[in-house]
């Protein structure tokens, strides 16, 4: 099972376009131990490590038993303080990653190399060893990264942890995804601060909308006598949807009963078009009553946002930016074809 699941993982690093630029100078290797494993022996993981060609990860052999002996030796300290956690994989260290995984919320500690008593580096593999245990004693629990920066001769990792090797490729790539991001050469598609900077020709966008006016650019998906269901066209996230009265209020409480009824049936109904097409693990809902609250429109309108397990993700709150994976108008001619579902 555990050479299944890490042949999983090795074929989800090595689609990715990003994954390479995480691997340290010493390679990567991807490790799973068996359940209650005590000995490298128990610790399956990629012969001759992950390396990269033509910019991609690419493992040359299938993964094996005892094919790895430095992160083996991790995931067995890690064992024994919590027997679940049974995968890692090594990433080289850089600043900007230890940021991003903290931004992400992910549990991290470390330990220092330069620390390690004279006598516990005489014993083979006890460097490892005594660093996982540092690490987990410094917060009192098995974290999500353990790292370190290096000493003489020896290059600084990062050790991401899980309880499976498909978990791990899995947020292995996700920080690539983030970290690729970052660089100058790549493009923020789109910002937040656009809309910001539009001129509005209109005191109140949505009764812009509401009215057709020309000039005001803007996805419909539906128009009734109450209300419109829209595209947002600066998406915090990939078919990202906007539910609003075609009156101009500012408060949920200025509607009628009626008028309450008819915008929150439309709602289920959009929630049930994101479902079909975009096809989301969950899905945000929320108003911004008033501008202390973050609302940039005083009309009333409920944004419904697709979220995902895995997404290029949390960039909103590492660099104000979320990337949209697709085109806004492939989103709008998928949402389209199924529009009946809001009649």
């Amino acid at each position: 099972m555990e050479i299944e699941n890490i042949k999983r993982a090795l074929e989800i690093i090595q689609n990715s376009n990003q994954f390479a630029t995480l691997i340290p100078e010493v390679r990567s290797n991807l490790v799973m131990a068996k359940k209650n494993a005590t000995t490298i022996n128990e610790v399956a993981g990629v012969p001759g490590r992950i390396t990269t060609v033509n910019g991609k990860a690419k493992a040359f052999m299938k993964p094996e038993w005892g094919a790895s002996s430095h992160m083996a030796r991790l995931i067995l300290e890690v064992m024994k303080h919590d027997p679940e956690r049974r995968s890692a994989i090594n990433l080289r260290y850089q600043p900007t990653l230890i940021e991003l995984i903290k931004k992400l919320g992910l549990k991290i500690s470390s330990y220092n190399r330069l620390e390690e008593p004279e006598d516990q580096r005489k014993i083979e593999g006890g460097s490892i060893n005594w660093g996982v245990t540092q690490a987990i004693n410094k917060i009192g629990e098995v974290p999500d990264v353990i790292y370190h920066t290096g000493d003489w001769g020896k290059e600084p990792i990062i050790a991401l942890i899980g309880c499976d090797a498909v978990d791990v490729a899995k947020m292995a790539i996700c920080l690539a995804q983030l970290y690729s991001i970052r660089k100058p050469e790549v493009l923020f598609a789109p910002t937040r601060s656009l809309y910001s900077d539009k001129k509005l020709t209109t005191s109140c966008i949505f009764c812009g909308i509401s009215k057709g006016e020309p000039e005001i650019e803007e996805m419909i998906l539906y128009k009734d006598d109450d209300n419109m269901v829209l595209m947002n066209i600066y998406p915090y996230n990939r078919g990202h949807l906007e539910v609003v009265p075609r009156k101009h209020y500012t408060d949920l409480n200025e509607l009628k009963p009626d008028e309450l009824k008819n915008f929150f049936l439309l709602v289920q109904k959009t929630i049930t078009l994101i479902r079909e097409v975009i096809k989301p693990d969950g899905i945000n809902l929320g108003f911004n009553l008033g501008k202390a609250a973050g609302s940039s429109v005083e009309h009333l309108h409920l944004h419904l946002v697709p979220r995902f397990k895995f997404e290029g993700g949390f960039m909103e709150t590492v660099a104000s930016t979320r990337v949209i994976s697709e085109n806004l108008d492939e989103t709008y001619k998928r949402y389209m074809k199924e529009i009946q579902l809001l009649r």
